[in-house]
């Protein structure tokens, strides 16, 4: 039992790291998008969806095999 416990720690901390990233773009763009909608609403959906489509095609591309 404590050696499952110990695989699950590890795990985890191995994947915090990249969860807090990720959090703190979604948070960006989140913040971002807000910002633009106090000036003008819709204009904040404009960015958000736009910063999102965005940031798609950025994983999309990094992913993306080379040969």
């Amino acid at each position: 039992m404590m050696k499952q416990l110990a695989v699950a720690v590890r795990a985890t901390a191995v994947a915090v790291p990249g969860l807090l990233r990720d959090l703190a773009g979604l948070s960006g763009v989140g913040l971002v998008a807000y910002g633009a909608w106090l000036i003008y609403p819709p204009v904040g959906f404009i960015v958000g969806g736009s910063l999102l489509i965005l940031g798609a095609l950025l994983l999309a591309l990094g992913h993306r095999s080379t040969g």
